[in-house]
């Protein structure tokens, strides 16, 4: 088990507001840099690349808060 191997992967993300660490007004409220401390602290970070990395899942929560009456897919609209 000496032996490595490396997959790299190419991810095209989106630019401006849908930027990866922007998401709209709500960074400008709670900035990625205290949502990365506190996914950190907890242990929570994500260890791969995923569709919905774990700063997005806690942005998308805190706005699910601000919205209590729509459903997820309305809220992530």
């Amino acid at each position: 088990m000496g032996a490595q191997s490396v997959i790299s992967r190419q991810v095209v993300v989106a630019a401006g507001a849908f930027a990866p660490g922007h998401l709209g007004e709500l960074t400008r409220l709670v900035p990625f840099e205290m949502v990365d401390e506190a996914l950190t602290q907890t242990g929570k970070v994500q260890e791969r690349v995923r569709d919905l990395p774990s700063r997005v899942m806690v942005y998308l929560l805190l706005a699910g808060c601000l919205f209590p009456g729509l459903g997820w897919r309305q809220v992530w609209q």
